[in-house]
């Protein structure tokens, strides 16, 4: 123990007592704990005069401890203090002294009956700190605990008595005006108490570090004491979820992986129990149920295949629990598929009874419909329902339509009837109905090809990628006897000598019957009966005509024939016959017509046949007739007839622009007769578009041309007048073609469209620069020709160059000698253009001149006005201030003068004033002249 600030203050307290020592004396002696050594001795014979105040010859006796002390020692008479130091806690707490009082006592023989009983009382001095014995503590205290709750802390130590021991405890936070407003520090006995002065919280605070000193009575500091304070949550909260109701849309083919399709999130506002456990409640078993939840997650993932058609919308609940499953909440989930096209329409297709074949079946690859030729035309066969299984919010439309029809050489026999008419008549394709009826669409005629038709439908969503299903249709058209026995001719000649025998055969005449079925083109042949029929007669079967009686020379009849259905005698047709006899000796070849024209096109690839030509004989028909061309010796034809048949085929390639026409002549020659006859033919060549345009080579219309225009004198005067003075012609192209008509007709153009921008090109050929704004020089134009020919126009092979220069920067464009006189043209135009300018500049000038003169004159109008009205106010108030006070009024006359001039207005700003001085009774008079 350090005594370095400690002093003894009394050497003996109280020492001397009211009464005598006579065989015990008593001896007290008080001194302050950490005293030094040296001060630690006394004289009992000293202590003893002191106590008694008498002469009692004590120096005389012989002083000695009664038993062994480990603190004192005697060497007679001084009572010596042995220890090195005199600390009262070390000597009390040994020795378990009253805390009041800590003392040590001896007894004191002499070597008479006489003893003393001597007695120390240690004062305390503050000599020791508190201290707590461990300055790290923690506790833990329960949220919401009432206020003046109490928590036991461990108390600081101080060894010092009552007098110096703990005072009290305070906190040394930094915050300490927070914490002292939840908790305060009691020391009670000997314990130490932190009281809670609120209910702590520990969703908003869930640890408190408080440090603690305890202060002695001296003034003296402890350690700090750091208590960590964890505040115990208690489950008052249940799970909170973010949102009322979690609501999401998926796709039906969204994939059964680890992709979650939604998060349901729930909060604990509890401090520690924050783990949350979550679950899902179904009314459906697992087996069918498409989705799962991660337990800590909330992550909801597609464990089984969604199907819109089946179940479009899933509710269900998620529960969210905490650990200890005290606390729960529920969340509704709602969980939309959306639909995607992956349904096919299917066609289902209904015939009627009278049309259905008895092989045909809804599940049949091929649908089968018979129906007779007959039938009328929009007649009804069957229905036709197409059917989405995806939802109409994916498939608001479905159409159907005749995919195909084969074979293609008649239309097709049957249409589809939605009840709409704004549809795609031609497709056949009506969009938004889901039921069609079944048409024929037209009259059906197994003689015209309407046999078997093989029909592909298709049914087409909307849906997005859009999905088709096919159905195929066969229709068998059955044959009918409908057909009426049609002659070849309406009209039959024989020509036969006047010498044919009896018996023989006058010719053949034949109806056709154009039903399919074999047994309904049976065909009688009747003769209806006139006065000429005993000279004839008819083979029933075949039509055969053969005579039963002898012609007289030119002898001409006529005969009706009719042809009738042998199952149906309603349907039948006749013909007229007409047969002449003619002698042998006068009968000539006669062509059919005097003149054959025939019309042809250049270039067509040879030989081929343009027409035929064919002349008739009286004679019989076995009777040989040949034609031949009447050929030109001068000229060769590139045609040839063939002699049997008369039919002419062009043998050499024809070109208009050579020759555009042809004249010749046929003869015909009768073998029997050895006559002849003949006609004319014209062959016309029809133009091709088989020429490109070509450009002149004329010294104007060079490959390429340099022009020279004065960019800066144009760019001056364009500047103030219309884009309609400003054209400069630059040059004119000219191309021709050989070919005729619309072949022949030329347009020109530029290859680069940009030029357009600058420059006019017209159809005759002018080039025409309109504008020069932000026209760099020089500039190149390339035009070429195109003519309007059918069936394709052509372009010229070669194109025209034209180089626009400045005429002040030759250089920067080649010199061609060649174009000089087409510079000086243009140089010519635009001087007249120049002077033409100059005098619409004049007139511009002149016209703002006059403007501005009578703005002028007007303004000065306005301002003569205003100062006229401001002099009347002026004068105006002064009358009123003479009236008033009778004073004298000076008054001023003005002289002002204005003067026109032509074409300009002049004002003379110089106005005389003159005082003239008024005073007639408190009246005044205004003197003004103008002029």
């Amino acid at each position: 123990m350090t005594n370095s600030y400690y002093f003894i203050i009394l050497f003996f307290l109280p020492n001397v007592l009211t009464y005598d020592c006579r065989e015990i004396c008593n001896l007290t002696v008080y001194v302050y704990e950490n005293t030094s050594n040296d001060n630690l001795q006394w004289n009992l014979i000293d202590l003893l005069y002191n106590r008694t105040l008498t002469t009692f010859p004590y120096e005389h006796y012989q002083y000695s401890l009664s038993n062994p002390s480990d603190y004192f020692e005697i060497d007679s008479p001084i009572l010596k203090f042995r220890l090195i130091e005199l600390d009262r806690e070390q000597i009390c707490n040994k020795n378990f002294f009253n805390d009041n009082e800590c003392s040590l006592q001896l007894q004191i023989f002499t070597q008479a009956s006489f003893f003393i009983l001597f007695k120390l009382i240690i004062l305390d001095i503050n000599d020791w700190k508190p201290y707590f014995k461990d300055d790290h503590i923690n506790i833990n205290i329960r949220e919401n605990l009432p206020i003046n709750y109490r928590v036991q802390l461990p108390i600081a130590h101080d060894h010092d008595s009552t007098q110096y021991n703990i005072d009290y405890y305070k906190f040394i936070n930094d915050d300490d005006h927070l914490i002292n407003e939840l908790f305060q520090l009691e020391k009670f006995h000997d314990e130490l108490r932190l009281k809670l002065l609120k209910q702590l919280d520990c969703e908003k605070r869930n640890n408190y570090q408080l440090q603690i000193i305890a202060v002695d009575k001296g003034g003296l500091q402890s350690n700090v004491l750091h208590v960590n304070i964890t505040i115990d949550d208690l489950n008052e909260f249940q799970p909170r979820f973010k949102q009322r109701l979690y609501h999401t849309h998926i796709s039906e083919n969204t994939p059964i992986s680890n992709t979650s399709i939604l998060n349901v999130i729930a909060t604990d506002d509890d401090c520690y129990d924050k783990i949350i456990h979550y679950s899902i409640l179904r009314d459906m078993s697992n087996d069918i149920f498409p989705f799962e939840i991660d337990k800590y997650t909330g992550l909801i993932y597609v464990i089984h295949e969604l199907d819109y058609e089946k179940m479009s919308t899933y509710r269900f609940r998620v529960k969210a629990s905490n650990l200890d499953q005290v606390t729960s909440s529920i969340v509704p989930v709602l969980i939309d598929i959306i639909d995607i096209n992956d349904h096919e329409p299917l066609i289902q297709i209904n015939i009627l009874n009278e049309y259905k074949s008895i092989n045909s079946d809804e599940d049949n690859e091929e649908f089968i419909i018979n129906i007779n030729e007959n039938i009328h035309s929009g007649q009804v066969i069957g229905t036709i329902i197409i059917r989405d299984n995806d939802s109409i919010m994916i498939n608001r439309k479905l159409s159907l339509k005749i995919l195909s029809c084969w074979p293609t050489k008649n239309s097709c026999p049957i249409e589809l009837d939605s009840g709409l008419r704004n549809g795609d008549e031609n497709e056949k394709n009506f969009i938004g109905s889901t039921n069609y009826l079944i048409r024929t669409s037209r009259q059906l005629d197994t003689e015209m090809g309407d046999g078997q038709y093989t029909i592909i439908l298709e049914a087409r969503d909307y849906g997005d990628p859009s999905l088709s299903s096919q159905r195929r249709l066969l229709i068998i058209i059955h044959d009918k006897n409908d057909c009426i026995p049609k002659f070849t001719q309406a009209d039959y000649q024989f020509h036969l000598s006047e010498s044919t025998p009896i018996g023989s055969s006058i010719g053949h005449i034949q109806a056709i019957d154009h039903d399919l079925t074999p047994d309904f083109r049976r065909i009688q042949y009747k003769l209806i009966y006139n006065e000429n029929n005993h000279i004839i007669d008819i083979n029933p079967n075949n039509g055969s005509i053969y005579l039963i009686k002898k012609l007289l020379a030119g002898m001409t009849f006529n005969i009706t024939v009719i042809a009738i259905d042998q199952h149906n005698h309603s349907l039948y047709d006749q013909t007229n016959v007409q047969i002449s006899s003619y002698d042998e000796d006068t009968c000539l070849p006669t062509f059919r017509q005097t003149l054959y024209i025939f019309n042809t096109t250049e270039h067509r690839l040879t030989p081929y046949e343009i027409g035929q030509v064919s002349a008739d004989s009286c004679l019989s028909l076995s009777i040989p007739i040949s034609y031949h061309l009447v050929k030109d010796k001068t000229s060769t034809l590139p045609f040839f007839i063939d002699t049997r048949n008369g039919v002419i085929t062009v043998t050499r390639e024809l070109d208009r622009e050579k020759q555009s026409f042809y004249k010749f002549s046929i003869e015909s020659f009768n073998h029997k007769t050895h006559q002849t006859s003949q006609t004319d033919i014209q062959i016309n060549v029809l133009d091709e578009n088989d020429h490109y345009p070509i450009f002149d080579n004329s010294i104007n219309n060079a490959r390429e041309q340099y022009i020279y225009i004065n960019k800066t004198l144009s760019s001056k005067y364009s500047n103030e007048r219309t884009s309609t003075l400003n054209n400069i012609l630059i040059a004119r192209v000219h191309a021709t073609d050989e070919d005729e008509g619309s072949n022949g007709l030329i347009n020109y153009y530029f290859t680069n469209n940009d030029n357009y921008a600058f420059f006019h090109l017209y159809s005759n050929g002018s080039v025409v620069l309109y504008n020069q704004r932000n026209l760099q020089l020089p500039y190149r134009l390339e035009i070429y020709a195109r003519d309007q020919g059918n069936p394709a126009p052509l372009n010229s092979r070669e194109s025209i160059l034209i180089y626009v220069c400045d005429a002040l920067k030759r250089h920067e464009c080649p010199s061609d000698e060649s174009i000089e006189s087409q510079q000086w043209l243009l140089s010519y135009n635009n001087k007249n253009q120049i002077k033409t300018d100059r005098l619409t500049t004049n007139f511009y000038l002149g016209s703002i001149f006059i403007m501005i003169s009578i703005l002028l004159f007007i303004v000065i109008i306005i301002v003569c006005i205003v100062w006229n009205l401001i002099l009347k106010g002026q004068l105006k108030g002064k009358h009123d201030q003479i009236h008033t006070n009778g004073l004298k009024l000076s008054t001023e006359s003005y002289n002002c003068r204005v003067e026109a001039r032509k074409n300009l207005i002049v004002s003379d700003s110089l106005c005389e004033s003159s005082p003239t001085m008024t005073s007639i009774d408190g009246n005044h008079r205004l003197k003004s002249v103008a002029v």
